[in-house]
């Protein structure tokens, strides 16, 4: 049978598929981390950290938007993505059971998502970018119980030499209270896109890995 190539733009799209907040992400083989230690201003949260998940929110607007922006950046890492049995254990954490089971029935289309030159070079150790920007949200509605977050962010993905790719995103994402915030669910479609700069022209791989080795991921608190 035909092994089907799974296309960095189709790695772009499913990754905004498959995060329920925002990417926060690094370039990899460097000296990459997070320069944030993800403490919450104005005691919104997060309080603690549970299995690499930022936890304890506080029941407000701002707590809400807090566990969005935190829960995206601890999702957003490589491994949820390659390796099951921490994927499973952080959305424990972060997601309601419900949401924790839809992710186990697209199990396999993850699986194939893992198998793409991106993620690939990711485990290899191999020059990759990998990042994510949070670029504004508005809360939708909120309650005690239950809230629902807009976000527009861009993610950048390429490895090796494959000229790196931009997709630009909006989201709503469910947030319900259970004891803390819980991703409870979540829409996502492609948008608005803006063009590049007159004069503007697109990077090679090479010029990335390059000149943004080492490059920190952050985190953002609102």
């Amino acid at each position: 049978m035909e092994r089907r190539r799974v296309t960095t733009g189709q790695a772009l799209a499913a990754l905004g598929l498959v995060l329920l907040g925002l990417v926060v992400g690094w370039l990899t083989a460097g000296d990459g981390g997070d320069s944030s230690d993800g403490k919450g201003a104005a005691n919104a949260g997060p309080t603690d950290t549970v299995e690499g998940v930022p936890v304890g929110y506080e029941r407000s607007r701002e707590g809400a938007v807090a566990a969005v922006v935190n829960y995206g950046a601890a999702l957003g890492g490589p491994e949820f993505i390659t390796n099951r049995a921490r994927r499973q254990a952080m959305l424990r954490v972060a997601a309601t059971e419900e949401v924790a089971q839809e992710y186990e029935k697209g199990a396999a289309g993850l699986a194939e998502l893992a198998d793409t030159p991106l993620y690939r070079a990711i485990r290899r150790g191999e020059s990759a970018i990998y990042q994510g920007v949070p670029l504004g949200y508005r809360v939708e509605r909120y309650n005690e119980d239950e809230a629902e977050v807009f976000t527009w962010s861009a993610s950048v993905l390429g490895a090796g030499q494959e000229k790196p790719q931009v997709l630009f995103s909006q989201r709503r994402t469910t947030l319900r209270w259970d004891g803390d915030w819980k991703l409870a669910g979540g829409s996502e479609q492609d948008g608005p896109t803006p063009a590049l700069a007159e004069g503007a022209s697109a990077s090679s791989g090479a010029e990335f890995s390059t000149r943004l080795r080492g490059l920190q991921g952050l985190r953002y608190v609102p």
